[in-house]
């Protein structure tokens, strides 16, 4: 409970913020393309982490690691 009222604390504190944001953006697109083609360069090098397998498969490689053949 205490988290989703932090959150939604948060999104009525950056609401003003994003309002202005897209204001903004309307009157200057070339900055707004600018701005987000870089957050797209930038951010193409985030690595994307694979989730961990699931834990009958882990049991089964374990298993076969084990295995003295």
């Amino acid at each position: 409970m205490i988290a989703a009222l932090v959150a939604l604390a948060l999104a009525v504190v950056l609401t003003p913020f994003a309002v202005w944001a897209v204001g903004l953006a309307r009157r200057q697109r070339g900055g707004a393309v600018l701005v987000s083609g870089l957050l797209l360069l930038f951010g193409m090098n985030t690595p994307i982490v694979p989730p961990p397998p699931p834990v009958a498969e882990q049991v089964q490689r374990q298993a076969e690691d084990d295995d003295p053949d």
